[in-house]
């Protein structure tokens, strides 16, 4: 198996076009708890009066929270199993780059960077990750760990 995925250093997978609507902002917002004073995310006639992003934004939590969904779309064109029984392990490097605009269509965009094997026939693997928007904006950049155990690699 360990073959099969430092084959796929390097490669390159995406997932579907996606968006995020004003109404899952304000959802997001009040079940995080992050829905007081932050009118940039929930007021869009004050963020287009006020900010020069043309609206409001989409925070970088909630962007975040997409990774799982966006980054199995793309890594099923990579990997010989299911990635749905992957384990998130943490993240080296996370950055906000850009704005990501309420409404705006966005993917990800994930490589393979490193493989290493782990015990009992498991595997952690590096992803650079990427949320960009139509015209090619990077929104997000994150270096995301996975680890594969031996139910991600039977399935």
């Amino acid at each position: 198996m360990l073959d099969r995925l430092t084959q796929k250093i390097g490669q390159e997978g995406l997932s579907g076009w996606h968006l995020i609507t004003q109404e899952m902002v304000d959802r997001y917002a009040a079940l995080s708890g992050d829905g007081e004073g932050e009118w940039i995310h929930l007021d869009p006639e004050r963020a287009a009066r006020e900010a020069s992003y043309g609206g409001t934004i989409v925070p970088g939590f909630f962007q975040v929270s997409h990774l799982i969904r966006l980054t199995g779309e793309a890594m099923r064109t990579l990997l010989p199993f299911d990635a749905n029984h992957a384990l998130n392990y943490g993240f080296d490097r996370l950055r906000f780059v850009r704005p990501m605009p309420v409404g705006a269509r966005f993917r990800a965009r994930v490589r393979i960077l490193e493989v290493a094997s782990k015990p009992g026939d498991s595997f952690l693997l590096k992803e650079a990750v990427l949320l960009e928007l139509e015209d090619g904006t990077v929104t997000l950049a994150a270096e995301w760990l996975v680890f594969l155990g031996p139910r991600a690699l039977a399935a």
